[in-house]
């Protein structure tokens, strides 16, 4: 699957949007740290981080932690080496302070969506561009399915992005890590499916039932909920260094880059679920 010129668009606006708020959220765990936190220890490597950090069901020290990662009893960004202080810093800030970061990144995420949803999509709409890419999207389906297949073939990995209940000082579900990575696997398989099942019969020129409803559309609101729902995911990657794959190291900015697919991802979703959006609104008596 190869982005169009549409879509390459809309990825491009906002990563100039995401780029000029980045360095200001990123500065903030720095500047938080000089102001609210006592370092452990005079350190080039880690400034101003706290004195405990939690791993796993043991409070440990930060010298602790490094200790037994030189000992090779932890590697740093798997398992209890997510506590260890991460390249973005976010994680050794107070709770208050990470869960405000997280809100702020949060915040400029939906912001981006609504733009791209709202006026940049208008004001593409009915071009040629738009003509050419629009009847693409559907083949995010593809790779939705791919996904939702390598959370059982590699859940381990999946399983290690996935925040833990207490991360960030507020951050709880119901479910341990392992079985959100197991249950958004499923509805991955089920969205990308459904999707390409609906594309796919109306590229050959086969009605479906209209008991099934808007195929497609169905299919896209359902992964919009999904991404929705994962991101935090994505924001723990940076906020706490978390790997996938296990043996990979992402650089900040590759942590960045990904959260900036986020905002074009779920404006595309919404743009495609609109006949099912539609449909709820005459079905509840909003029109």
């Amino acid at each position: 699957f190869f982005p169009s010129p549409c879509v390459l668009c809309a990825a491009e606006a906002s990563r100039r949007s995401m780029l000029r708020a980045l360095p200001l959220l990123l500065a903030l765990p720095r500047a938080a740290s000089s102001l609210c936190v006592t370092p452990l220890r005079a350190s080039p490597k880690w400034i101003g981080a706290p004195l405990l950090r939690r791993a796993g069901t043991a409070t440990l020290s930060i010298a602790e932690l490094e200790q037994r990662e030189r000992a090779g009893e932890i590697v740093a960004g798997v398992g209890e080496g997510r506590e260890l202080p991460s390249l973005s810093g976010i994680n050794t800030l107070p709770a208050p302070l990470q869960a405000l970061t997280v809100v702020a990144i949060s915040a400029a995420i939906g912001g981006l969506t609504v733009a791209l949803a709202g006026p940049v999509f208008d004001a593409a709409r009915g071009s040629g561009l738009w003509q050419l890419s629009r009847p693409t999207w559907p083949l995010l389906g593809f790779i939705y399915l791919a996904a939702g297949v390598a959370h059982f073939t590699e859940a381990e990995g999946f399983e290690n992005i996935t925040p833990p209940n207490g991360t960030w000082g507020f951050w709880y579900t119901p479910f341990s890590p392992r079985a959100n990575v197991y249950w958004t696997g499923v509805v991955e398989i089920f969205g990308g499916a459904w999707m390409l099942f609906g594309a796919g019969a109306a590229l050959a020129g086969i009605a479906l039932p209209s008991s099934l409803g808007p195929v497609t559309s169905d299919a896209a609101l359902t992964l919009f909920l999904l991404t929705v729902l994962v991101t935090p995911a994505n924001l723990y990657a940076l906020t706490h260094n978390a790997k996938f794959p296990l043996t990979v190291e992402t650089p900040v900015i590759g942590h960045a880059v990904r959260l900036l697919f986020q905002p074009v991802l779920l404006a595309m979703f919404w743009e495609m679920a609109q006949p099912t959006l539609f449909d709820a609104k005459a079905n509840l008596g909003l029109l």
